[in-house]
């Protein structure tokens, strides 16, 4: 005779088990169930509003994570001053690029949806004009250090030479 474990039971003779959808907890989908152990997902195929409500405001605290990150770029901008000193143009640098590759990157950040339920472009576009917003202040900062040419002054090199219409001689 086998011997059985104190901690084993046979599910089979237990009364009730064998009409075992009475047992499912509340919640319980059972073809999820098949599908997970199976390796499969109906987690695409059915989604209920309050999954997509919950993913739709993830979208939005995402695109809106970086509005702190802009603000203290642009206070540590604004506190070097307009000073042209090499940490302060770096730093600068730093303020153009990081936007840049930030916006270039928002599609990885915010892929569209194949189901098209959704909205990731609203998202998306807030989170372009925040990291769009530090690019115009670093330009700003780069234009009061006096970096940029906005003046005629600024480019008096690629200017031709005029001739000259009057010449004049020295007498001995």
């Amino acid at each position: 005779m086998a011997e059985q474990k104190p901690w084993k039971m046979d599910f089979d003779s237990v009364e009730g088990l064998k009409h075992h959808n009475k047992l499912d907890p509340p919640g319980f989908d059972s073809v999820t169930a098949r599908d997970w152990v199976a390796g499969t997902s109906t987690l695409g195929k059915r989604r209920d509003p309050q999954l997509i409500e919950k993913k739709q405001a993830a979208l939005w605290q995402l695109a809106s994570a970086p509005f702190r990150q802009v603000g203290f770029m642009c206070f540590m901008m604004w506190m070097m001053g307009n000073g042209i000193q090499i940490f302060s143009i770096l730093m600068t640098l730093s303020g153009l690029a990081t936007p840049v590759m930030a916006i270039i990157k928002s599609k990885e950040v915010f892929p569209a949806d194949p189901e098209k339920k959704l909205d990731t472009l609203t998202p998306r576009l807030l989170y372009c004009v925040i990291n769009a917003g530090q690019f115009v202040f670093a330009l700003h900062k780069l234009n009061a250090m006096g970096l940029l040419p906005t003046h005629p002054s600024d480019w008096l090199s690629a200017i031709a030479v005029p001739a000259s219409l009057e010449h004049s001689y020295g007498a001995l």
